[in-house]
């Protein structure tokens, strides 16, 4: 029997007799004594048996079951690149200094094109 179902069996017991005190009447000091002693007795056994009882655990959800896991996946394949060397360009010679500097006339600056540096690709190694 758990302990706490006999907590509870005192206290009932206590205010019984709580009870038969209160019905026997209050005219003496020593009932009075008596019940309070046992109405005191009964709420704190009573509280015991309330503290004493196992506690109810909560159902804890359960977990999603795992996903299936994607299928691993290849790195992906470099190719290296070599790029070619690009030589550097030729000096501007800088004009000699003129006591007049012509003005150039109000024309859309040339437009440079840059070389772009040739790529060359790897063979495959055949086995």
């Amino acid at each position: 029997m758990r302990s706490d179902y006999s907590l509870y069996v005192v206290a009932l017991i206590c205010f019984i007799i709580a009870g038969a005190f209160l019905a026997i009447g209050l005219e003496q000091t020593m009932y009075q004594v008596a019940l309070v002693i046992f109405v005191i007795l009964g709420i704190l056994f009573a509280a015991g048996g309330y503290t004493l009882r196992p506690k109810v655990a909560a159902p804890t959800p359960r977990a999603p079951p795992p996903s299936p896991a994607p299928p691993p996946s290849l790195p992906p394949v470099e190719e290296k690149v070599e790029e070619a060397p690009v030589a550097p360009s030729p000096p501007t010679p800088t004009p000699p200094p003129a006591e007049e500097v012509p003005t150039p006339a109000l024309e859309e600056p040339a437009k440079v094109e840059e070389e772009k540096p040739v790529r060359r690709r790897r063979r495959k190694k055949t086995a």
